[in-house]
């Protein structure tokens, strides 16, 4: 056991600042998807996808990916940051999603989804370094996985019932939707930590985790590649809060909301 002493400079056991802030690429990237297939609409607007089937789809899968960033706005974080070199966009993290949508009605799904995002990232102590000058460090590590089912409509046609044994899909469909679910969380802390009252470094792993109800909506668009693959973006925000385990006492609910951008490939059945 050691005690620390606080930095002769402030703050210097701060994370130097980075030579560019890429924080923005990752919007960049969600700007990008939407404009695409915009741009073909506007160009081939009323146009059918290629290819038919001989009836109308029943099943969707998607397999989606992209970037989920946390709200992170409840007073643990607060903490965190104000203590250790992490800033709110250290939560976010690239995130994956598989959904299965079943047809209710000719714009009408209901749709079952599961996810799993997950960050890790090293940090110090801000205004502490140890008695050797050394850091007092740790990992800091958040996963979200949501299970989720709810119900999506198209704002256009999927596509058009041509006779009896001819379904054409759409070359683009915009929809909305809505939905709830359960949640799964695991938020981790682990490594060096001060007793503020004492002065003491000493090792820790700081843990809690468990499920909440959680709520989402989203928009999105698919664009045809052929009768049975579509290219498929998604902009979802969910919202969820929950008790945090006693390893964390004194703090109010974890705010597990968040918003993700993700990009896949789905098939019709």
């Amino acid at each position: 056991m050691s005690r620390v002493q606080p930095s002769l400079q402030g703050v210097t056991c701060a994370a130097p600042a980075p030579t560019a802030d890429r924080r923005w690429l990752p919007w960049l990237l969600v700007a990008l998807t939407v404009a695409a297939p915009m741009a073909l609409f506007a160009q081939d607007a009323g146009e059918r996808g290629d290819g038919f089937l001989f009836r109308r789809p029943v099943v969707t899968l998607a397999i989606r990916g992209g970037y989920d960033r946390p709200s992170a706005q409840s007073d643990l974080y607060d903490f965190t940051i104000r203590q250790l070199t992490l800033d709110r966009s250290d939560f976010a993290a690239v995130s994956y999603a598989v959904d299965i949508g079943i047809r209710l009605a000719k714009r009408v799904d209901l749709v079952f989804s599961g996810g799993d995002a997950r960050s890790s990232k090293p940090s110090e102590f801000r205004d502490f370094i140890d008695t050797d000058d050394k850091p007092i460090a740790q990992t800091t590590s958040l996963r979200r996985l949501p299970l989720t089912v709810g119900v999506r409509y198209a704002l256009t046609s999927p596509g058009e019932q041509i006779s009896r044994l001819s379904w054409i899909p759409s070359r683009f469909t915009p929809w909305v939707g809505l939905g709830g679910g359960m949640m799964h969380y695991n938020f981790r802390q682990s490594g060096d930590f001060v007793d503020f009252n004492t002065l003491r470094v000493f090792p820790k792993t700081f843990a809690s985790k468990g499920q909440t109800a959680m709520a989402y909506a989203h928009l999105g668009a698919d664009l045809s590649l052929n009768e049975r693959f579509m290219l498929t973006g998604d902009l979802r925000y969910s919202a969820a809060r929950t008790p945090l385990s006693d390893t964390f006492e004194g703090f109010d609910r974890i705010d597990l909301s968040g918003t993700a951008a993700t990009i896949g490939i789905s098939v019709r059945y």
